[in-house]
């Protein structure tokens, strides 16, 4: 310890004569210490519970209990157990020094005191007291970074595992069996994720309409690759700002640019090992093409801002409802990048194309639906599957998937009819007559939603029973409606059962 810092020091003098105490306490006072005094055992003991002193100076004969019971007193208790205690004694035999030793004392002052002798000792286990103090309060750290560490390794552990079933999952749910359908196309579909499962690097570009499933068949590849473990990245190419494409492609450093407080990893970065799906890859900006090119040909990506480069593993699946030729004979689409993406191509023909599909499609989404509402499998009459089959589907399979969604929610528990389908397309239905109109308007799950979001943001939650009131609707509607709204991000859920509620996110 500084001699500077010694006035920061409590010492503990205990001495049963004052003309001891006189001259010693005058000495170390000078020296800038903060003194306490007792004149025997008992008292020392009550005031260092008191005061928990730095240094305790303690003599030897005293009326009472003497200065060794004393100190053996202190070091049993958990408070004084670790002050340093100093004897001060005339005693001058070998046997008394081993006493004090054995009772907890760590030094002797022989009297008649040497203010210089009685300084250095003071200082100096004051000194070594702080350095204990200091490697206790590290060796606490420690212990504690090293169960931060262990809890962190313990936690790494559970989630490598959590992966592990959730890749397992995911190659369930995106896998072959997750294309339903008889129809030559989506036999031709299956054949070409079979001979894409050994070329875990080539690319891939999807062609259909929009709602035909183009991600579904990415996931599938993705899931039944080598890669299957390793990060699946969808991204939306039309949903980018062009003026951060570049960044969120390929991340930026601190102060790259305004607002840039922090490194970001990019899609790339963030897909390594696995695979980067882009969507609409025809509406990617034309500025940023070249430099994805330049990636996908060399491997390597540059952060905005940065002046090293980086080593990517990165599968690239595109998909478009684009028509890119024109796209390319126009200058929008550069045509080194679409070879380079289409080393293979997949066509997913329309539904309307397909319609052999449409009853195992039904099927199979009035079996998901149950599960998810909770409720008995519905029941499709000859009719509505009769009207479904001769529709035309402009928006494909997820127009499919939101009509059947919306005659279950709309039925109230009846047979599905054909009034039961909101179809947002105009067009009349092929060789089928008007559905009849309903005496009520239709359930559109989306009003309701835009209700329920109005009445969250200003009561700052809902309930089922507030969404019922709210929408006038039955219990299994409206819960239905939150969970579904939870699942997709809308909103979280918060307690259990009966007690549960939800809020915005």
């Amino acid at each position: 310890m500084k001699t500077s810092n010694l006035k920061k020091s409590t010492l503990l003098v205990v001495d049963d004569k004052p003309e001891n105490l006189d001259v010693l306490i005058a000495h170390l006072d000078k020296q800038g210490f903060t003194l306490a005094v007792a004149l025997n055992g008992e008292k020392a003991i009550e005031l260092t519970k008191k005061l928990s002193p730095d240094l305790i100076l303690l003599d030897v004969l005293m009326p009472g209990i003497n200065g060794f019971e004393t100190c053996r007193r202190l070091k049993t208790d958990k408070i004084s157990k670790d002050i340093p205690v100093i004897f001060m004694t005339a005693l001058s035999e070998t046997v008394d020094k081993v006493k004090g030793f054995e009772a907890g004392g760590v030094d002797y002052i022989t009297k008649p005191f040497q203010n210089e002798e009685v300084l250095a000792r003071v200082n100096a286990h004051l000194t070594i007291r702080e350095q204990q103090k200091k490697l206790e309060e590290k060796n606490e750290q420690l212990k504690q970074e090293i169960a931060r560490r262990e809890q962190a390794e313990e936690a790494l552990q559970v989630a490598d595992a959590k992966l592990s079933v959730i890749s397992e999952q995911e190659a369930k749910r995106w896998g072959i069996s997750g294309f339903i359908g008889k129809s030559q196309s989506i036999k031709k579909i299956i054949e070409h994720i079979h001979r894409l499962q050994d070329v875990e690097k080539t690319s891939v570009l999807i062609l259909g309409e929009s709602g035909t499933g183009k991600e579904l068949i990415a996931r599938a590849i993705h899931f039944s690759s080598a890669r299957a473990k390793s990060p699946f990245i969808p991204v939306n190419c039309s949903a980018i700002p062009e003026e951060l494409a570049e960044s969120a492609f390929f991340g930026h450093v601190r102060g790259a640019f305004t607002g840039a407080v922090n490194n970001r990893k990019g899609y790339f970065e963030s897909a390594q090992g696995g695979t980067l799906f882009l969507d609409e890859m025809g509406e990617m900006p034309r500025s940023l093409q070249a430099k994805l090119l330049r990636t996908l040909e060399d491997g390597t990506l540059m952060p905005v801002g940065s002046n090293q480069e980086k080593k990517v593993d990165v599968r690239i699946l595109a998909a478009t409802n684009a028509n890119l030729p024109t796209k390319i004979a126009t200058g929008e689409f550069r045509d080194d990048l679409y070879f380079r993406l289409a080393s293979y191509i997949i066509h997913i023909p329309p539904l309307r194309e397909r319609k052999e599909d449409i009853p195992l499609l039904v099927d199979h989404l009035l079996s998901q639906f149950a599960v998810e509402m909770g409720r008995p499998k519905a029941v499709l009459t000859a009719q509505a599957l009769a009207t479904l089959e001769n529709y035309r589907f402009p928006g494909n399979v997820r127009e499919l998937k939101n009509l059947i969604e919306h005659a279950l929610i709309s039925r109230g528990g009846a047979p599905i009819q054909p009034e039961h389908f909101y179809f947002l397309d105009t067009v009349p239905v092929a060789s089928m007559p008007p559905a009849p109109p309903t005496s009520t308007p239709p359930f559109l799950p989306a009003n309701h939603e835009k209700k329920i979001i109005a009445y969250v943001r200003e009561h700052g939650f809902i309930n089922n029973t507030q969404c019922r009131a709210l929408l006038d609707l039955d219990y299994h509607r409206t819960s239905y409606l939150l969970k579904k709204m939870s699942r997709e991000g809308k909103l979280v859920r918060e307690g259990e059962r009966r007690w549960s509620y939800y809020r915005l996110p």
